[in-house]
């Protein structure tokens, strides 16, 4: 399947939704009798009525979904040779299938075999091919403000672009070349806009990517939420210590400082677990989401749901997921509140409850 029949399906699985959303308001309203009595022209008439307005209320948010670390080498390559990359996202696709856009933070350059990695200890290379699957699948948005983009140099970052750019998904943290600053980028439904920086915080000597300070970072977004103030600006910063179930001092610092400057939520990756979730000054701050497809022991991790109108985030929920052999499943709702507990005692400035398997903050 190539790019233009993914837009094809895509367009044809959302007018098949329209039509059965419009034949269901048809019959809810008595219109088909309406319809039976005086002929062809009560239905020409009331079906542009119908289009614009009950059966597209569901259609005025925007719902974003974030998830964890993905990196799709190592352990991931096996399983994905063994199985193929749909695979991996068996037991998620309710969750993610239903969004307006996901992001993900891609944790491994998309790049030629044939190109020589850094010397360092890790370095992660996933096929482009695989990519295919991650949009089929509704992955949208990758952020590649972390500490493995860079595994395979300025060619693989490049590589990695182009690729992402081939099958339609949007990096996120990308300063592109010959610049040495990095735009946010802004998704949009209809009239509402949400504005995402990423950044990572980790000392690097990279190009290409954002590696913003907090500091510069404030002051970008003070100057960006001046111009755009009903603009939803999310931050999502790639930070702190691997393993460790609670952020640093300095780090609830810099998240104060960004939500004092304009930022609504603050998403954290790279710890490989889930951290304690804030609220300062009614904004959220999730210090690390863990993992979404990764093959490390790390095995529990979660995923945000956001639903925004106009200027506003409406709500928030929380997607506890299990990971097994690098797939990301739904946790049952047993799994689900032992999870919660953990979280909940990490998390002094909040109330989580969980229902069905689903967290919500009070």
């Amino acid at each position: 399947m190539g790019f233009e029949d993914i837009h094809k399906d895509r367009f044809y699985n959302s007018n098949h939704k329209n039509s059965l959303c419009l034949f269901s308001c048809i019959l809810n309203t008595g219109i088909k009798k309406q319809a039976i009595r005086t002929g062809i022209f009560w239905i020409v008439l009331i079906i542009p009525v119908l289009l614009f307005t009950g059966c597209t209320k569901r259609n005025e948010n925007l719902k974003i979904t974030f998830t964890g670390d993905l990196m799709l080498d190592r352990g991931t390559r096996t399983v994905i040779e063994a199985h193929g990359p749909d695979f991996l996202f068996d037991n998620v696709n309710e969750v993610i299938g239903t969004s307006d856009y996901v992001v993900a933070n891609l944790e491994c350059a998309v790049c030629d075999a044939a190109l020589t990695p850094m010397n360092k200890k890790f370095t992660f290379r996933s096929n482009r091919e695989w990519l295919l699957s991650l949009y089929n699948h509704n992955i949208t948005h990758v952020t590649l403000a972390n500490n493995h983009s860079f595994d395979f140099g300025e060619e693989g970052i490049k590589q990695t672009i182009a690729n992402l750019d081939r099958v339609g998904m949007k990096p996120i943290g990308y300063c592109g070349e010959g610049n040495t600053t990095c735009p946010p980028v802004s998704i949009n439904k209809k009239d509402i806009s949400i504005t995402v920086f990423s950044s990572c915080f980790l000392k690097q000597n990279v190009v290409g990517t954002a590696y913003d300070s907090a500091s510069v970072l404030s002051e970008k977004i003070k100057a960006y939420k001046g111009l755009h103030p009903t603009s939803i600006i999310v931050i999502c910063l790639h930070w702190g210590i691997e393993k460790e179930p609670k952020p640093t001092s300095e780090q609830v610092e810099q998240a104060h400082l960004l939500i004092n400057s304009g930022a609504d939520l603050i998403i954290g990756h790279h710890p490989h677990v889930v951290q304690s979730i804030e609220v300062y000054q009614g904004k959220y701050i999730f210090y690390s989401l863990g993992n979404f497809i990764f093959d490390n022991n790390h095995s529990q991790a979660i995923m945000t749901d956001l639903v925004l109108s106009k200027g506003r985030i409406k709500t928030i929920q929380i997607i506890p997921i299990n990971i097994v052999k690098s797939k990301p499943q739904l946790m049952n709702s047993e799994e689900s509140e032992n999870f919660r507990k953990q979280i909940q005692s990490l998390s002094n400035t909040i109330e989580i409850k969980q229902k069905d398997g689903i967290w919500k903050i009070l």
